[in-house]
């Protein structure tokens, strides 16, 4: 198994081979194996709590210790690259090519070395390098998209620098869209695609764009993500009433649908109602600084304290534009949160059960679903269970037999 990063998804399909014994290596970044350092703990004992809180994300107990392989330069050149920001573009650009054609290259010497039966590796890790190794050594290919499929994003974009040109500056969270590097990136996305044996996909919607650019269907297994739902859990205190407490959570970019959202609350807003907005302004906040006095910014809270921020909303909002299967969706209906979002986000809520599912950037159906749900309670009290259940239904261990499944289909074909 292969990803830098701490994606849930990643981190669970480790433990889901874990489980049954057959995780040969974790080819990972940094790696927390716990415990802050003694001096830290000696010098600065408080410190080194929240220290440890903070890097538990990195840490899975499910994952055996000896099986993680880790390569710490790809966070520091992530971190130099946030330094740089865009004073020096051309060097972030470089080191951003260097880091992730480094682990490429590192992963694709592991497999040779270790020439396990199957390798599951997540978006961007496996392109140039490492699929080609698993084709050369015979070994079954497994390619899990985390995001959705780049020939619509590039439509995306096309439509948004027309359709909404002052926030098209924060489609990403991290400053204005350099083409180059997106078309890089693309590039080596579409690698991806033609190199592995299967995809893994974790929404419908993104299989039909797969289809109908040519990937065939039987090379594509759709399974969705989860929640933990023993985190996420409704608020049982909780009174249906008049008030209603809309909240988006995620990166606030336009990516996600954020102009739509506070568009349409500007319509539909009211005393008792308020819109907040769970998570970290943008590089450049500027287009958001005219609604940001209509709506509660709460900022970018400790991932322990999310569960029950979110739980004590009423609606969830998250009318994203391009996604693989947002897991925030996923958590927002664990804590018993009706929600209204669109296809693009992901294939967990269904129409008129746990929520609405409204057309990407369509301010007149998301101000219609705000409204019909903040002005009928029992609407919202009855999605809110339904919402719960589906959650359960999508929990990990649904989704380790499922991975497993699609590894062990991809080995015997």
């Amino acid at each position: 198994m292969a990803c830098p990063d701490a994606r849930p998804p990643a981190y669970q399909a480790a433990v889901a081979c874990a489980d049954r014994d057959r995780l040969d290596g974790f080819v990972t970044g940094y790696y927390y194996r716990g415990g802050p350092p003694s001096m830290v703990r000696t010098l600065a004992p408080a410190r080194a709590d929240q220290l440890d809180r903070y890097l538990r994300r990195r840490h899975e107990p499910g994952i055996p210790g000896d099986r993680v392989r880790t390569w710490y330069g790809f966070d520091l050149a992530l971190a130099a690259e946030r330094k740089l920001g865009a004073r020096r573009p051309r060097m972030r650009h470089a080191l951003a090519r260097w880091r992730t054609r480094q682990f490429d290259r590192i992963l694709s010497r592991d497999l040779a070395r270790h020439r396990p039966a199957a390798a599951l590796v997540f978006s961007d890790v496996g392109s140039e390098f490492a699929l080609p190794t698993c084709r050369e050594h015979g070994i079954a290919s497994v390619l899990s998209m985390v995001h959705g499929d780049v020939r619509e994003e590039r439509r995306v974009l096309e439509i948004e620098a027309d359709a909404a040109p002052d926030f098209f500056s924060i489609y990403l969270a991290d400053g204005p869209i350099d083409r180059t590097e997106l078309d890089w990136l693309h590039e080596r996305r579409l690698l991806d695609l033609e190199g592995a044996d299967r995809v893994l996909v974790p929404s419908e919607h993104i299989a039909g764009e797969l289809e109908r650019h040519g990937t065939p269907r039987d090379r594509i297994s759709v399974i969705p993500y989860a929640a933990d739902t023993r985190r996420f859990v409704p608020d049982l205190s909780k009174h249906h009433g008049e008030g209603c407490t809309f909240l988006f959570a995620g990166g606030i970019t336009q990516r996600k649908g954020i102009k739509y959202v506070l568009e349409a609350w500007r319509r539909v807003r009211r005393p008792g109602w308020r819109l907040q907005l769970l998570g970290g302004l943008p590089a450049d906040p500027r287009p958001l600084a005219p609604y940001l006095d209509e709506v509660e910014w709460l900022g970018r809270l400790p991932h322990a304290e999310v569960p029950a921020r979110m739980a004590a909303a009423d609606v969830f909002v998250f009318p994203s534009l391009f996604e693989g299967s947002a897991v925030v969706t996923y958590e927002a209906i664990a804590c018993g949160l009706p929600s209204i979002v669109t296809a693009e986000a992901g294939s967990v809520v269904r129409d008129d059960r746990e929520g609405i599912v409204v057309p990407a950037r369509n301010i007149e159906a998301t101000a219609a679903a705000m409204e019909r749900l903040g002005t009928d309670p029992d609407l919202r009290a009855e999605m809110s269970a339904q919402a719960r259940r589906r959650a359960e239904a999508f929990d990990w261990p649904r989704y380790h037999v499922d991975v497993l499944d699609a590894i062990d289909r991809t080995i015997g074909r």
